[in-house]
């Protein structure tokens, strides 16, 4: 199976928890899976939109540009737009299905999706906003990364079989123990540290942390706390200005505990593993970043006993008690959501956070030297590259899950019979979003049916097909070892000379069994070159893959650009170029001839074919130079013959009577030279691997064959045949979109004199 492709939205930029998560996790799914992201959030580097707009963010590699696709941004009308970031074409791929992973509430989670959707969601408290938890049922699979946090949905009344446990994890490259030199002010003076990391905020009991610190440890005791608690979103919270006005405020400032402000990533990797005491006690919480990077790190590490961050400390570091569980509505302090919390908190017991403290300095060696032990095993289990894996084998697991659920339900059929097309059989009602898409992952043609319908592109010519229902993939079109129908539908002699050849091609460029139908498959049927061709009739039926049909098909309003049958408007090319726009092959002249029985010379002396008449009068040399020019070749020596159907009946000029097509081939293999028109003669001569010269003032130089010809033209008027515009009038024997009804009619061909046909061919005699 061909990599699943997925298409992630979430807050990708920035130093948040939800940005690293994101980041992270995309990160090492990627490895997995063919990603592609929208992200909502800009860094603080951001300075405007570019197809670039990240390049300055500290962390952004290679890997991050390859899988960013869009940006999400706020524009005209407070709508939001999605724009192309880092473009690249192997991102314009169609995904099977979309994870959402953001904060709760966000607007990510209530945008519409194409395709089956997960929505992968990290909360605190015990009970999720009655709006968005709906919203989550409507999802086709929803993934938390803590078992704690799937029992508390599982609660609220959300199916156990629909949610699904994925774990974060933690950068084993960066945090892991290791001796940091003392480069931080902080650390010079030589006293204990514990170090707390988050922001003012009641559920991180933050005000009750310094609190417990400050009556747990003299002030003759060398011990300090370090905190980075600034709130990002300032005074908008609770009024106060800085951690400084705030702390003051609560009456906790004190020299012993110092504050840092904002630090970078690379001090605060520092701080975590220089401190000696990671504390935190906080009364939910939905992961906690922090305190994973501090026990990876072999830094001792307290915490509360309760709720999503279990998932990784349960049995290591120095949990604190919980005394039972508050509702949310309790905050005193701190708040940080717009509207209400519904469920509730865990109240951790402060006395036993003291008494960890007051352990955890105390024996503090014999601590240090467990932690490091907790942090192999924690490295082991929650690093990134583990954690992609469970998230591969959960992205498996969902995908097998929706397809095997639509595949039970009714039958889809594919086919290709008259360009792709896809009909639904069954009793089952359900509803079908279907996609054909081209090589390119461009979307031709959508459209949302029913069981009982069927739907179907209207392009007819070769497309490498995937097909899309509910946006995973239900067939991706492979010509391989199957049956496929070429139909050339014209009668015209030349139109069947000069398309056949392209069958043999297809046959070999796609390792397929082709099937040829021909008004004319005797010319082929037994050659060497079309021995692995099967032949039928036109009108047969026969059990095929897909069917092409190659012919000059006619829009009454636009003339030769009916675009659904080929993509390029065929009077305008090379005529042998119809085949190979339809069936997708690479232009190129191909003549694989006609099967001949050669039969003895009939025809004493030297003598010379021509091709008189054609099936337009644009087409058609004057009459009368046919006679002029014959008498030219009789002085020299030379017999005319025409091999026209009807009797030629002009002097100088003899007619053949006897006229199977292997007769018609046997005169023109022993004729010295065949003279024609644009006409089905001159392809055939040309078939039969013949010189020969074709007079044609109406079409453009390149539009028949090439090789073996010499063409006869005078630049006097438009090319008329080849013209963009013009549409040729097949009913009009006297089509001539320039000079009809004057004596200019046709100058085009009757600007060509017998005398320059004459200096012309005698160049071959």
């Amino acid at each position: 199976m061909d990599k699943m492709k997925l298409y992630f939205h979430g807050s990708y930029i920035g130093n948040t928890g939800f940005n690293n998560h994101t980041r992270d996790f995309t990160r090492s799914l990627s490895e997995h899976l063919d990603i592609k992201v929208r992200n909502f959030t800009v860094g603080s580097t951001w300075d405007g939109f570019s197809e670039t707009p990240h390049d300055k963010e500290s962390y952004i590699d290679d890997l991050d540009k390859k899988i960013l696709y869009e940006q999400n941004l706020w524009a005209e009308n407070k709508e939001r737009k999605d724009f192309k970031i880092y473009p690249s074409d192997e991102k314009n791929f169609i995904h099977d299905f979309n994870i959402i992973l953001n904060e709760t509430n966000h607007y990510f989670f209530y945008d519409n999706y194409i395709g089956p959707k997960i929505g992968y969601t990290v909360w605190e408290s015990t009970l999720l906003p009655d709006g968005f938890f709906n919203k989550l049922k409507e999802y086709d699979e929803v993934w938390t990364p803590s078992k704690w946090q799937k029992e508390c949905m599982v609660k609220q009344g959300m199916s156990e079989d629909f949610i699904k446990v994925v774990p974060e994890g933690v950068d084993d490259q960066v945090f892991f123990p290791e001796e940091v030199d003392d480069v931080l002010n902080e650390y010079k003076d030589g006293r204990f540290k514990f170090i707390l990391f988050g922001r003012w905020d009641y559920r991180k009991s933050t005000k009750e942390i310094i609190e417990t610190f400050l009556k747990t440890f003299d002030k003759s005791e060398p011990i300090d706390l370090i905190v980075s608690i600034d709130n990002p979103w300032g005074e908008s919270i609770d009024g106060f200005k800085s951690t400084e006005e705030r702390l003051k405020h609560y009456g906790l400032d004190d020299e012993r505990v110092k504050i840092i402000h904002f630090p970078s990533r690379q001090d605060y990797i520092k701080f975590i593993k220089k401190g000696h005491v990671f504390v935190s006690c906080a009364r939910a919480e939905g992961w906690n970043l922090p305190l994973i990077e501090a026990m990876a790190s072999g830094t001792p590490s307290i915490y509360s006993n309760c709720s999503g961050q279990l998932e990784f400390a349960n049995g290591r570091g120095i949990p604190v008690n919980i005394l039972g569980e508050t509702p949310t509505n309790g905050n005193t302090y701190g708040r940080f959501s717009m509207g209400e919390i519904p469920g509730n908190y865990y109240e951790p017991d402060f006395n036993h956070l003291s008494e960890m403290m007051r352990l955890s300095y105390e024996k503090y060696d014999t601590l240090k030297k467990i932690a490091v032990v907790d942090s192999e095993k924690i490295r082991e289990e929650f690093n990134w590259k583990k954690i992609g894996e469970i998230g591969f084998d959960a992205c498996k697991s969902f995908y097998e899950k929706i397809q095997s659920k639509e595949k039970s339900e009714n039958e889809i059929i594919v086919s290709f019979l008259d360009g792709p097309k896809v009909e639904i059989l069954g009793n089952s009602y359900s509803k079908y979003h279907v996609e054909f898409l081209d090589e390119n992952m461009n979307l031709i043609h959508s459209e949302t049916i029913t069981t009982g319908m069927w739907t179907k592109a209207s392009r007819k010519y070769y497309t490498k097909w995937t097909v899309k229902i509910n946006g995973l993939v239900v067939h991706e079109f492979d010509l391989s070892g199957k049956k496929v129908l070429i139909s050339l539908e014209s009668k015209s002699i030349g139109d069947t000379i000069a398309f056949a050849p392209y069958a043999i091609e297809f046959a070999q460029k796609h390792n397929c069994k082709v099937i040829l139908s021909t008004f004319h498959n005797e010319w082929f049927e037994g050659s060497d070159y079309y021995k692995k061709i099967q032949f039928i009739k036109p009108g047969e039926s026969v059990g095929c893959y897909a069917v092409y049909k190659v012919g000059w098909f006619r829009d009454d309003n636009d003339g030769w650009r009916k675009f659904d049958y080929y993509p390029n408007q065929l009077n305008l090319q090379p005529l042998q170029k119809t085949a190979t726009d339809i069936l997708g092959l690479e232009f190129k002249e191909l003549n694989y001839g006609v099967k001949v029985d050669v039969k003895p010379k009939r025809i004493e002396g030297k003598y010379v074919v021509i091709g008189p008449h054609s099936t337009a009068g644009c087409k058609e040399w004057p009459y009368e130079n046919w006679s002029i020019l014959a008498k030219m070749l009789n002085d020299l020596g030379y017999s005319v013959y025409s091999l026209s159907h009807q009797d030629f009946n002009y002097p100088h000029i003899k007619n053949l009577k006897e006229k199977t097509w292997n007769e018609v081939f046997n005169y023109l293999i022993h004729a010295d030279l065949f003279i024609g028109l644009s006409s089905g003669l001159s392809w055939i001569n040309w078939a039969l691997g013949k010189k020969g010269v074709m007079i044609a003032g109406f079409t453009k130089d390149d539009h028949e064959f090439q090789h073996n010809l010499i063409r006869i033209s005078n630049p006097v008027c438009i090319k008329c045949w080849c013209d963009p515009v013009l549409k040729f009038d097949g009913g009009d024997w006297n089509w001539c979109p320039v000079y009809k009804g004057t004596e200019l009619q046709h100058i085009c061909q009757k600007s060509i004199t017998p005398n320059q046909v004459f200096s012309e061919l005698k160049k071959l005699l």
